[in-house]
Order: structure tokens, then C-alpha cells, then sequence
């Protein structure tokens, strides 16, 4: 299989999950040459870690020659596609997304102590975490070099910076809050949209930059990217309660046993109060984890948590279309509209 069968393989794949498969891979199939600019994608990526030294390329290539679903990376090429732009000319900046989300998950699984990222060890298991925060702090730096190196750079790299900080930033909220079992709605939404909805929005406006468009098109952009990154995270949230162990990657439950609070969690609290103590008791090793654990996953689905969340992403996803709006109408826009409804409305 060559490696442009591969990469249309792995879309067809990735659209097949959700409830509209036949509409996401036909949107998918319909944009001219995006299976050949996501193949120059990971030769970008390839190269992009190549002057690494040896230690942190091998640690940072782990994972990013590993897979993944390239959502954000798929969102600048077709982006820039819509905006009349040729896509290729948005690959540096589809690699820039790429490598940042990459430096982000390097960073989570230390924080997390998480021992297997896409189906095979971390970086941080092999390496050490030390390496694998150094390898992911490399991984930003090379991300703002490629930015900075583009014609383009006057928008893209200041509101890269502002997106890592925002990335940081959320992430730190997150930490602050791990264990208590103490957080709001607000606080929730919150670290989404720093930790995760922030590098979506850059990413769609990045396509609209690397065209040559500025003003109300990339603006347009980065609202439907971050409402789209806001009903992927919510929809992951829902799903870390409901889907097949086997596909999602990981233990059902996995979130609230790190001493994370997601959406789900919160609106279960909200109507059985005593989740929190038995949640408490289970993150200081009081009780059963296997029982717990169990008990938590069916309270959240018996008060409506997943059911809250995915409706919540539907607001999400319903904005982020109104902003689409503004993006002139053809193959690359159709695509983003199907990706982000399969984003929404995905399972396992």
C-alpha cells in the first residue's frame, strides 16, 4: 500500500466512527489532493525533528510518527483550501499545529504519569519524564520556528504565542483543581478552552493566514475552530464514560480516577452529591478502586451526564457552523463542516 493509499485509508477509518460515515468520507474524498498534501504533512513532520539531538528525536518521533487522528494539521489544509489558497503552502503551518498538540500530550502523560499513549508506551516510560518534558518543550520551539519562517508570520506567530500561553494556562487551571472534586461548569469549560478548544481555533485560522486572507475570514475561522475543539473535548469526555475500552484507547473511567472532573462528572455531582465523597475516598486509596469505579460510570449515565455533554457539544458544533458561514462555499468548506459533525457526533 503506497503512502497516499495509507493516508486516505486512515480518513476513511476516522470517518467511519461517527453516525454520518458515508457523508464524512465523501466530503473527505471530494477535496481535491488532500490525501497528497497529508502525505507531504508527515514528510514535513519528518523532517521537522531531523536536527534534534538524538535522545529528544528519538523520544519526540515516538509519538509523532505514531498516528493519530491529525484533526487539527486536516483543519489548516482544508482551511486554507476554502480560502482559495493552494493547501500545500498551509503544510508548514499544519506541522506547526501538529508538533504543538504533539508537545502538549508529551507534557500531559508526565503530569498524568500515563504509561501508553496511542496503543504503545509513552515517551515518558521509555525515556524518562524528564526527556519526554524536554522533548515536548523542543517540540514548541521547532513549532515556532516553522511559524516563524513563513510568509505569513506577522498573524500566525503572535497568535501562536497567545495559544500556547492559553494551552499553559489551562493546563495549570486543570492541575489546580485535580482531586478536589470541587469544579464548577465555569471551571471545566475554562481549561477546555485553553487546553484544547485554543490550538483548534489557531489552526483553522492558520489555513485562512497561510492564503493570504486576513480580517473577518481567519476570525471567522478560529471561532468555528474553537467550537469545534469545545465539542471534541466534550464529546471525549462523554465517551471516557460509554465507549468500547478496546477502541477508546483506555480504561472507561480513566479521567476521574487521575482526580479529574469533566463535564459528565460535574452534572452527575450536581444531582447525587455523595459522588464526591466516594470519589475523595477512592483518590486517597480508602476504597475499592475496581467498585468505585464502577458505581461512578453507572451514576453518570443513570443522571443524564453523557446525554448533558453531548447536547452541549451540539451548541458547540451548531456555533462553530453559523461562524462557517463567512468561509466562501465549496469542496474544502463542505469537508470542514462534515469533519466537525462527525467530531460531535462520533462513537465508539
Amino acid at each position: 500500500m503506497s503512502r497516499e493509499q495509507a493516508v486516505l485509508s486512515q480518513l476513511d477509518a476516522s470517518a467511519g466512527r461517527g453516525v454520518r460515515p458515508e457523508k464524512a468520507q465523501t466530503a473527505l474524498q471530494e477535496v481535491p489532493s488532500l490525501a497528497s498534501e497529508l502525505t507531504s504533512l508527515e514528510a514535513e513532520l519528518s523532517r521537522a525533528t531531523e536536527d534534534a539531538e538524538e535522545t529528544l528525536r528519538a523520544a519526540a518521533r515516538h509519538l509523532v510518527g505514531s498516528g493519530g487522528k491529525r484533526i487539527r494539521p486536516t483543519v489548516t489544509l482544508l482551511a486554507c483550501g476554502a480560502c482559495g489558497g493552494a493547501p500545500r503552502h498551509a503544510v508548514p503551518f499544519a506541522c506547526a499545529a501538529e508538533l504543538t498538540h504533539s508537545a502538549t500530550l508529551l507534557h500531559d502523560d508526565v503530569i498524568d504519569d500515563g504509561p501508553t499513549r496511542r496503543g504503545q508506551p509513552a515517551s515518558r516510560v521509555l525515556w524518562g519524564n524528564a526527556v519526554s518534558v524536554l522533548s515536548g518543550d523542543w517540540l514548541l520551539t521547532r513549532a515556532l520556528e516553522i511559524v516563524a519562517a513563513e510568509p505569513a508570520r506577522s498573524a500566525a506567530l503572535p497568535a501562536l504565542l497567545a495559544t500556547m500561553r492559553r494551552l499553559v494556562e489551562g493546563e495549570v487551571l486543570q492541575l489546580s483543581l485535580r482531586g478536589s472534586f470541587e469544579a464548577t461548569e465555569q471551571d471545566y469549560f475554562d481549561v477546555v478552552r485553553g487546553k484544547t478548544a485554543s490550538l483548534f481555533g489557531w489552526s483553522a485560522a492558520a489555513g485562512a493566514w497561510a492564503a493570504g486572507i486576513r480580517g473577518e475570514v481567519p476570525d471567522a475561522l478560529a471561532d468555528f475552530g474553537e467550537g469545534i475543539g469545545m465539542a471534541f473535548q466534550l464529546v471525549d469526555d462523554a465517551l471516557d464514560y460509554v465507549a468500547d475500552p478496546a477502541l477508546l484507547g483506555k480504561r472507561l473511567g480513566q479521567d476521574f480516577v487521575e482526580g479529574k472532573a469533566t463535564l459528565p462528572l460535574i452534572r452527575a455531582f450536581q444531582r447525587e452529591p455523595l459522588l464526591r465523597d466516594r470519589l475523595s475516598a477512592l483518590i486517597e486509596g480508602e476504597l475499592d478502586g475496581t467498585v468505585v469505579a464502577a458505581d461512578v460510570i453507572e451514576a453518570v449515565k443513570r443522571t443524564g451526564g453523557v446525554e448533558a455533554a453531548r447536547a452541549l457539544a451540539r451548541e458547540h458544533t451548531a456555533a462553530a457552523m453559523d461562524a462557517l458561514e463567512k468561509v466562501p462555499d465549496g469542496p474544502h468548506r463542505r469537508a470542514m463542516a462534515e469533519a466537525a459533525r462527525h467530531l460531535t457526533e462520533r462513537a465508539f
